[in-house]
């Protein structure tokens, strides 16, 4: 079930291998931030109907990254009302061109299918839905497209797998993966102002979360020696 975070926006902690799933109701656009595997799609729509919502109304689908536990859930959503893809240009250009490479669909035995990245995310873009406005952060690492979208007003950021609670971060083993560049993104999350983080994996971080930052950046640093 979802749970209410701030202002619009609310979040879901996956109990499987799926990724977390965070809803903004930016009035007429209905948006997810990840979108899981896809396998639990009838029971993202059951949770996205206690908001009063539901899977058909999704306009946007905002993906940290393109990893099959994150984006295998657009898929569903490409056979009701289209939504718009967005996905940092990094990885999004990589779809577009028909290479899946990046999605790791093959390394877990799953045949995505191609389709297109509607809005190809910049370090720097913003993405405006209603009063919530997302800033990106390019934070690669875990991949070469990984991002963190900020809410400054709300004190929200959203860290995909870079950043998770307690000191942990992402792994950096699959192709585009890279030590050097996690300890550079996560040292850059530290240093930005917020109080609560919303992680692809693991449980919400509802205060104090830049301290959980700093603890992800010192860890990651002396693990990797960089």
């Amino acid at each position: 079930m979802f749970r209410h975070i701030s202002g619009p926006i609310h979040f879901l902690v996956s109990n499987s291998m799926d990724s977390n799933i965070g809803f903004i109701d930016g009035g007429d656009r209905k948006v997810l931030i990840d979108a899981g595997t896809g396998i639990y799609h009838n029971n993202l729509d059951k949770d996205l109907r206690t908001l009063g919502t539901s899977a058909d109304a999704v306009t946007d689908i905002i993906l940290t990254h393109s990893h099959i536990d994150h984006i295998g859930g657009v898929i569903p959503f490409l056979e009701g009302n289209t939504p718009k893809i967005h996905l940092h240009r990094a990885e999004g250009e990589l779809i577009n061109s028909g290479d899946m490479m990046m999605t790791l669909g093959n390394t877990f035995g799953v045949d995505l299918p191609p389709f297109k990245i509607d809005n190809l995310l910049e370090e720097g873009s913003t993405i405006t839905l209603g009063d919530v406005h997302l800033k990106v952060y390019s934070t690669p690492g875990h991949s070469i497209g990984s991002i963190c979208l900020h809410e400054v007003n709300l004190g929200v950021l959203f860290t995909g797998d870079t950043m998770f609670p307690g000191g942990s971060f992402g792994r950096v083993d699959f192709p585009g993966g890279s030590s050097m560049d996690l300890v550079s993104s996560l040292k850059r999350i530290s240093e930005l102002e917020f109080l609560v983080a919303l992680p692809g994996h693991m449980n919400a971080v509802t205060s104090n979360a830049k301290d959980h930052a700093k603890s992800s950046y010192n860890m990651a640093r002396n693990w990797f020696r960089h």
